[in-house]
């Protein structure tokens, strides 16, 4: 596709397409496989309470457009009789909805006598010679030629008849899409989050083997749920320390080699690798009676994820302490940075009571963090440094 193409990410082509539908034309998506185009229009139908009509033009015949031949004997004439899928004139419009949309998808992979029989559909909007209702819309998407896909160039008849704008991927939207995903995992947003290139890393067909994937924001979202398992089996799992000896803790693990298939299925060998190794070395945290020991020289998780889970277990350690440790682990904290710094006073807030000895040890603890000013409040009298 030419570069003249505008080429939009996920939340401008949102914006494109509703601006598209309030002028009644037909906004046409084109992009990669695995980007996302279908979520968008998902969400565009969701927001305005439009019943969604998903239409897969690949697995259709023209006649499932045109609708099939019927005799008037009123008329002696033949006439085209269209199939229920499409909202026409007089049709109840569903309850609690506003309208439909119709969602033509995978439109560079149809047939040309399917394509040549969506023209009056797109242009017309007409289904077997009859009106499409006014309460329903039309949104298109498809891949380009030039991706590995069974796609072809649209012909310049049915370009014209639509507003074609290419989606790109975009880290910044997926990582607020994540944000609301009911199933979103932290690690993988994280992970995605640290590294933006691995969220779509394409490979040409003939550098690949002929099954070989590679990362998508589809797969990562799979890779959701592969995550999503994996720690719902860990947590069931009793925890032990270097030595062997049961914490009496239950929690993460490292990833299995089943898990790990899955993801490479989902992403590609190469991008789940590198998940695999962050995400196990995050998990593989210090013990707290460790940074009791040598809060100098104890590793600090490298993830945020790994940081923040590290940040809970110490304030737990915390409340218990003696004061040699918990001068240790106030140096350890230190090291990690300001905004971790204000987390643990925040969880050991929360987890003392009222009294003025807590009172005491909050405000103590206080004046030894290192806290951003932007990120909390920190007391005057500097921080501990040693």
């Amino acid at each position: 596709m030419s570069t003249s193409v505008m080429q939009l990410s996920p939340s401008e082509t949102y914006a494109f397409i509703t601006d598209a539908l309030a002028c009644r034309q037909v906004p046409y998506i084109a992009g990669a496989p695995a980007i996302g185009k279908s979520q968008v229009a998902q969400q565009v139908a969701k927001d305005a309470n439009a019943e969604l009509i998903d239409i897969r033009l690949s697995q259709y015949l023209s006649e499932d457009l045109t609708g099939l031949p019927e005799r008037d004997d009123a008329r002696g004439k033949a006439i085209y009789l269209p199939f229920d899928v499409f909202p026409l004139q007089g049709d109840p419009v569903p309850d609690g909805k506003s309208g439909w949309i119709i969602f033509l998808d995978e439109l560079s992979s149809a047939s040309e006598e399917v394509l040549a029989a969506a023209y009056s559909l797109i242009l017309d909007r007409m289904v077997g010679g009859k009106k499409l209702h006014d309460k329903c819309l039309v949104v298109a998407a498809g891949n380009r030629a030039s991706d590995s896909a069974i796609a072809r160039e649209l012909p310049d008849t049915l370009i014209t008849r639509m507003l074609p704008v290419e989606m790109k991927v975009s880290t910044k939207d997926w990582l607020r899409w994540a944000e609301d995903h009911k199933g979103a995992n932290d690690h993988v947003v994280a992970f995605i989050d640290k590294n933006p290139t691995m969220l779509y890393a394409p490979t040409k067909a003939k550098d690949r083997a002929e099954l070989e994937t590679y990362a998508t924001p589809r797969g990562w979202e799979k890779v959701f749920m592969h995550m999503n398992l994996h720690e719902k089996r860990a947590g069931k799992t009793e925890q032990t320390d270097a030595a062997g000896i049961p914490t009496g803790a239950v929690g993460s693990s490292v990833i299995t080699e089943g898990i790990f298939c899955l993801m490479s299925a989902a992403v590609g060998s190469m991008a789940a690798r590198a998940f695999r190794e962050e995400y196990d070395e995050s998990i593989q945290l210090p013990y707290p009676w460790e940074v009791a020991q040598s809060p100098s020289s104890t590793r600090i998780p490298p993830t945020n994820v790994g940081k923040a889970k590290m940040i809970s277990e110490l304030s737990k350690f915390f409340i218990e302490a003696d004061q040699q440790s918990r001068d240790s682990v106030l140096s350890y904290v230190n090291r990690i940075s300001g905004e971790y710094a204000e987390l643990f006073l925040k969880q050991i807030k929360d987890k003392l009571g009222t009294t003025s000895s807590d009172q005491k040890l909050v405000d103590q603890t206080a004046k030894r963090l290192s806290m951003d000013p932007l990120l909390g409040t920190a007391p005057s009298g500097g921080a501990d440094d040693s």
